[in-house]
């Protein structure tokens, strides 16, 4: 019987070493992502956002947050406080299409000394929250008005 058809019983076979490497190197990756997010914690970006002018009676502040191509991810917009202002979700955009202009009311109370603090974040099923990149969340500003 030629011995070179048959696997050899005492050496796994060049699949199960494959196989064997490739769990290995997704273990290893998926520890360096772990460390990577600092224990996996949540992160959130957070941005001082000066006021253009005091509000005057019956005017309230509204961020506007531009957003770039992001997929399937969702925006969370919070105070420094974590008080939720909004969550922008994108859904039916095409895929690479902008995403658009969002604007979303401050809290008077997020408001103090003519600024506001906020916190921005980036979420996907099945993943945990991260800090949105330039391309995701393009620009963010506060503008007054009714």
């Amino acid at each position: 019987m030629d011995r070179t058809s048959r696997p050899s019983r005492s050496r796994p076979s060049r699949w199960r070493r494959s196989k064997a490497a490739l769990s290995l190197a997704a273990a290893a990756l998926g520890l360096l992502a772990i460390l990577g997010l600092g224990g996996g914690s949540a992160t959130a970006q957070e941005m001082t956002l000066s006021l253009p002018r005091p509000l005057r009676p019956g005017e309230i502040a509204w961020l506007e947050v531009e957003i770039g191509p992001i997929g399937r991810h969702e925006v969370i917009v919070s105070t420094a406080a974590g008080r939720d202002i909004g969550v922008i979700s994108p859904f039916g955009v095409r895929a690479g299409q902008e995403a658009g202009i969002y604007p979303l009311p401050v809290p008077a109370e997020a408001i103090e000394d003519g600024h506001v603090v906020v916190r921005l974040s980036i979420t996907q099923a099945g993943a945990p929250p991260r800090d949105p990149t330039g391309e995701e969340v393009r620009r963010v500003t506060v503008r007054v008005g009714p």
